[in-house]
C-alpha cells in the first residue's frame, strides 16, 4: 500500500485544497497519471502519482482543505492480496514531503515483517481483485467509545470540544471526516485547526441580507490573511524611506522599452540586484535562532492575480542583465496570474519588490514576505521641488520605503542599501552601463 499525502507545495504552505480528484475508487492507475488538483496557497497544481496501483481509498473528496502530510488516499500496488485501512496507522505528526505529489510507500519493503506482526485487535481488510470494481474499505470493529477518524478530524475534534463517538462519519467506510465535525459543532469550525484563525480576536460580523452580500473567502485569500497576520504579529517590523531623483533615468524610458522592452518595474529589478552586491548582508533571513546567509539573491516580485495577490520569484538572479531580466520575467508574471507557479517560481524569495508606481501612489509601506528580511515598496515616481545647487527644480521623485525585519536587519544596514539604490536609480549610466544610448 502507498499513501498519498498532501503535499508541500510552497515555503509557507500549511494546508492545501483539493479542487477535482481525477480518479475514483477502484481506479487503475500508472506513474505519471495526474491524481487531482490541489491548490497551495499560491497555485492550483497537478497532483502526479508515482507508483502503478489501484485507488484503494480516497480519504478526502473535492473541496477539502488539509493540512500538509495528511494522508488523502491509499494506493494498492498490483497483485497486493491485503489493504490495511488508514485507521490503522498508528497516530504521528504529518510526514514531511520533500517532493510536490511524492507518495511515501506504507511499509519499506513489500518483504519485511508485516505491521500485523504487532498487537492489535483490528483485523485487516482485502482488496477487491483488479478485474472486478473493488469494494470500499471495511472498517474494522471499532473499539468501544472509539470512533474511526481522520488524525485532522481528530485535532478539529479536540479543539471544539466535539465527541466523536457519537458523530456518524461521512468519509469512505463510515470515516469521520473534519466536514462532519464541522456540522456537529455547528457549522462555525475553520478549516485550519492546526493553527488559529487570523481574525479569530475580532468579534464576528452580524450583517442581514439587506446589509450585504455574503460569500465564502477563496482559499488563497485565507492562506494570504493567515500569512500577512502571522508575519505583522511575529516579525519586529521597522520602516525606511528615501527618495531617488529619477528624471534622467526616465528620460531614457522610452528608448528603454523600444531597444529591450524594459519598463520601470525592470529596472528597479536591477538596480535591486545591484545594490545587494554592495550590500550583501541584507540578503539573509532570521529563523528560529538560525541565521540563514544565502547564497544567492532570489528575487521576488508582487504579481496582483484574480486570487489575490502572490509573489513569483527570479531563482539564484544576482548577475541578470537587464535583458535577462526582462526575459525571464514575463513568463513569470504570466504563470502567476494564470495560478500556474511551479515550486521553483515560489521557493525562498530573498529579497521581495512591491511596484505600486503605476497608481500614482505617494509612499506605502509593505508587509514583510518571509524569507525575506526586506520587502521594498515602490511608489510613483512623482513631480516634486528638489534642490540642485542653488536651484529650485521640478523633478521625477520615487520613494522607496523598505520594511525590515529588526531580528536580522539594523538601521545602519537598511539604510546603507537604500543609499546604493537611491544613487544607481539616479544615474543611469551607473545602473545601465556603456551598451545604453
Amino acid at each position: 500500500m502507498y499513501e498519498v499525502t498532501m503535499p508541500k507545495l510552497s515555503d509557507s504552505m500549511e494546508v492545501g485544497k483539493i479542487i477535482e480528484w481525477k480518479v475514483a475508487e477502484g481506479a487503475e492507475v500508472h506513474e505519471g497519471d495526474v491524481l487531482a488538483e490541489v491548490e497551495s496557497d499560491k497555485a492550483v497544481m497537478e497532483l502526479e502519482c508515482f507508483h502503478n496501483g489501484v485507488v484503494s481509498e480516497i480519504a478526502h473528496g473535492n473541496g477539502d482543505e488539509v493540512p500538509v502530510g495528511e494522508v488523502i488516499a491509499m494506493i494498492a500496488a498490483k497483485g497486493e492480496a491485503e489493504a490495511r485501512p488508514l485507521a490503522t496507522k498508528p497516530s504521528a505528526a504529518p510526514p514531511a514531503v520533500k517532493q510536490p505529489a511524492k507518495l511515501a510507500p506504507a511499509e519499506a519493503k513489500p518483504k519485511a515483517a508485516p505491521l500485523a506482526a504487532k498487537p492489535s485487535a483490528q483485523p485487516v481488510a482485502a482488496a477487491a481483485p483488479l478485474a472486478a470494481k473493488p469494494s470500499k474499505v471495511v472498517p474494522p470493529p471499532a473499539d468501544k467509545g472509539r470512533a474511526r477518524i481522520s488524525p485532522y478530524a481528530k485535532k478539529l475534534a479536540e479543539k471544539l470540544g466535539v465527541d466523536t463517538t457519537k458523530i456518524a462519519g461521512t468519509g469512505v467506510a463510515g470515516r469521520i471526516m473534519a466536514r462532519d465535525v464541522e456540522e456537529v459543532a455547528g457549522g462555525h469550525a475553520t478549516v485550519a485547526a492546526a493553527a488559529p484563525s487570523a481574525d479569530e480576536e475580532l468579534p464576528a460580523l452580524e450583517v442581514t441580507d439587506d446589509e450585504a452580500e455574503v460569500v465564502e473567502a477563496p482559499f488563497r485569500l485565507k492562506t494570504q490573511v493567515r500569512r500577512v497576520v502571522a508575519s505583522k504579529h511575529v516579525i519586529p517590523h521597522f520602516y525606511m524611506t528615501a527618495g531617488a531623483d529619477v528624471t534622467s533615468l526616465l528620460a531614457r524610458k522610452d528608448d528603454l522599452k523600444q531597444e529591450f522592452g524594459a519598463t520601470v518595474t525592470h529596472l528597479v529589478m536591477l538596480a535591486c540586484l545591484k545594490a545587494l552586491r554592495e550590500v550583501p548582508e541584507v540578503n539573509r533571513s532570521y529563523d528560529r535562532g538560525r541565521i540563514i546567509k544565502w547564497k544567492h539573491v532570489n528575487l521576488g516580485l508582487a504579481v496582483q492575480t484574480d486570487q489575490g495577490l502572490t509573489v513569483a520569484v527570479l531563482p539564484k538572479a544576482e548577475g541578470l542583465s537587464l535583458e535577462e531580466i526582462v526575459e525571464r520575467t514575463g513568463p513569470l508574471v504570466e504563470r502567476a496570474r494564470a495560478g500556474k507557479l511551479t515550486g521553483a517560481d515560489r521557493r525562498h524569495p530573498t529579497f521581495t519588490i512591491s511596484n505600486l508606481g503605476m497608481f500614482g501612489v505617494e509612499h506605502f509601506e509593505p508587509i514583510i514576505n518571509p524569507p525575506s528580511s526586506i520587502t521594498l515598496g515602490v511608489a510613483s515616481a512623482l513631480p516634486s521641488p528638489v534642490v540642485r545647487g542653488n536651484g529650485l527644480f521640478v523633478a521625477r521623485v520615487m520613494r522607496l520605503t523598505a520594511s525590515c525585519d529588526h531580528r536580522i536587519i539594523d538601521g545602519v544596514a537598511a539604510a546603507r542599501l537604500l543609499q546604493a539604490l537611491t544613487r544607481l536609480l539616479e544615474d543611469p549610466d551607473a545602473l545601465l552601463g556603456p551598451r545604453t544610448k
